[in-house]
């Protein structure tokens, strides 16, 4: 028996909250911003990083979860924030399931590589899956204005919209001094080929010393380390592990300059929370990159591989104080004008609320609004 409207609310389908990655990250920050309580989201968890048993289980005790909140009539909207490979294939039975009892869905896509995924190794019956699977969402959210072109080319008639990943502004932003730059570079990000990890350490080889690099982030560490070793630069680079918190926020606050190299990026959170602590960014134009960081204006853009052009603007930011300062004002600046949580937010949300979903307003507001009122009407 279905439910009365008042009833159905927003089911969102994704990874374990406590997950590495885009997605994680994403949701982590839908509920610190007090969405998740605001719209009263039932939140199911389809994948964590645990053995293959514990995975299929999760996935199965998700699905029987997301059937009974439908077969109740409790689902006005589903959710679904899906990357590429696995998390597509997984994603889409919660979708085409949510298709079958006529409830609308809202497909968030996170994957740098989906465009890869499906064009270069999916054959045609998978192919036509996902484009099903992307023409019958209600809303298809984008990260960049890139990636939605990308993604109407490969589903012409899906309704695709951008909503760009967002990011808090701390209350300071980086200070900048004499002997800034003795804190050194900062990668965050899987440490491996795709995010340019390995080009970075090459190209730092070649920067003088009494600079450091910190590399954040999970991935080919030992490989990373063993080039380092070849390289002689051991003991000026530092292996952080996957930083999360209090501890991304030191290790931000203390960096100089930030760097991802990419080969392949949908609109990466890491060059967005930099920008915000106001960091100078030397990065590269893919995905949804080229919508955040302008050459000259918040950073430095070189193009993937080219280990010249990246060590020649690691040695510019290193040796212009000014420089370091005008680009990272500047791109804080840009982070809270165009990618803020409070200019990002009510997007997302104007979504929600076209499919019939109103946020959910507590007593306690309530009695405090109509007090208000009796004193203005007094």
């Amino acid at each position: 028996m279905k439910g009365s409207s008042a009833h159905r609310g927003l089911v969102m389908i994704g990874t374990h909250p406590e997950a590495k990655g885009g997605i994680a990250t994403v949701v982590a920050k839908y509920r610190q911003f007090g969405l998740f309580e605001k719209w009263r989201v039932t939140y199911i968890c389809t994948h964590a990083e645990v053995s293959t048993y514990r995975k299929f289980m999760i996935a199965l005790s998700a699905y029987w979860q997301m059937i009974q909140l439908l077969v109740m009539g409790r689902v006005g909207l589903v959710h679904i924030h899906a990357a590429s490979r696995v998390s597509v294939w997984r994603k889409s039975t919660f979708a085409f399931t949510a298709f079958l009892f006529r409830v609308p869905y809202v497909l968030h896509m996170h994957g740098a590589e989906f465009e890869k995924f499906v064009r270069g190794e999916c054959g045609p019956l998978r192919r036509g899956i996902v484009r099903a699977l992307l023409r019958n969402a209600a809303t298809v959210i984008a990260l960049s204005e890139s990636w939605a072109l990308k993604l109407r080319e490969l589903a012409p008639g899906a309704h695709v919209e951008v909503v760009y990943n967002s990011v808090s502004l701390p209350p300071k932003p980086k200070t900048f001094g004499h002997n800034d730059v003795k804190n050194g570079i900062l990668f965050l990000g899987q440490i491996g080929m795709r995010k340019g990890a390995f080009d970075l350490i090459r190209a730092f080889a070649v920067v003088s010393g009494g600079v450091k690099l910190a590399l954040g982030g999970d991935g080919d560490v030992k490989k990373a380390s063993e080039l380092a070793r070849r390289l002689g630069i051991s003991e000026r680079i530092q292996m952080l592990g996957w930083v999360t918190g209090e501890n991304k926020e030191a290790v931000l606050s203390r960096a100089s300059i930030f760097v991802l190299p990419s080969y392949n990026e949908g609109l990466p959170m890491s060059v967005l929370e930099a920008m915000a602590w106001g960091l100078p960014v030397i990065t590269t134009p893919v995905g949804g990159i080229p919508e955040v960081v302008r050459q000259g204006e918040e950073g430095v853009i070189v193009q993937p591989g080219d280990i010249d052009g990246l060590t020649a603007a690691l040695r510019q930011l290193l040796d212009d104080e000014p420089l370091r300062q005008r680009l990272g004002a500047n791109g804080r600046r840009r982070i809270q004008h165009l990618f803020s949580d409070e200019v990002v937010f009510p997007q997302l949300e104007a979504i929600w609320a076209r499919f019939g979903l109103l946020p959910y307003v507590s007593k306690t507001k309530i009695e405090a609004q109509e007090s208000t009122k009796r004193q203005v009407d007094a």
